[in-house]
């Protein structure tokens, strides 16, 4: 059976469509396969990060054990530089609120057993600037974990007063107890610091960034950081 001339050439044009088609599917199947990959897909020479957390410093020295830390607010900018893909190094600069610990005072007055007991607050700002060597582990791909170690510049402002007590004994006559005049100190000190957390990249160049880092001194932890915050690779 012949088939029309016309129907011969509508079924020529449907094969050609059918071979354009299949042409385009082999030549997509490479970008349809290809997985997302939200890392930079070239090293940045840069990054910055804004964060925000917490530090917990040591003053078993000056507090009573019950309250010989204290913690308090502290917010953060960090610069790195790489080196290579995995090696950088980063500066940072870190303030904090002021926060607060309590000791005490004991005095005996001539001819009286018990000791009275004079409480004397402790107010602590700190200013902080660290320098660190970085390794980020993995490439490629969406999260960066990374360990770090180096120095922290520690400005520790401190101002120190007690309260005045009255002293009344059992025949109601009162007396004034000497407290100790208040006090306002700077301590300006360098530790060894080590530090780890992860990278995790929302986009190419952005991501997020949380930390946890801890500073000696030789009678043992002298602070802990926590900070978690936004960055950008350049």
């Amino acid at each position: 059976m012949r088939l029309p001339h016309h129907s011969i050439a509508h079924l020529g044009t449907a094969r050609i469509a059918l071979a354009c088609c299949l042409a385009m599917l082999c030549c997509s199947h490479p970008a349809f396969a290809q997985s997302i990959v939200l890392a930079p897909s070239e090293v940045r020479r840069w990054d910055v990060t804004g964060s925000a957390g917490w530090l917990a410093a040591n003053k078993s020295r000056v507090a009573e054990d019950w309250n010989d830390w204290y913690d308090t607010f502290a917010a953060s900018l960090d610069v790195g530089h790489y080196w290579t893909p995995h090696f950088k190094t980063d500066a940072s600069v870190l303030i904090t609120t002021e926060a607060t610990v309590y000791s005490h005072q004991d005095y005996r007055l001539p001819g009286e057993n018990a000791s009275i007991f004079v409480p004397r607050e402790h107010h602590f700002r700190v200013t902080a600037a660290s320098a660190t060597a970085t390794w980020q582990f993995l490439e490629n791909t969406w999260v960066h974990p990374f360990l770090a170690a180096g120095v922290q510049f520690t400005n520790e402002r401190e101002r120190a007063f007690s309260h005045d007590v009255q002293y009344f004994r059992r025949d109601l006559t009162g007396s004034e107890i000497p407290i100790e005049p208040p006090r306002q100190a700077t301590v300006f000190s360098v530790r060894p610091l080590v530090a780890g957390g992860a990278k995790f990249y929302v986009n190419e160049r952005g991501f997020i960034r949380s930390e946890l880092g801890v500073a000696w001194y030789e009678g043992g932890v002298a602070n802990v950081t926590w900070r978690a915050g936004v960055g950008v690779d350049f």
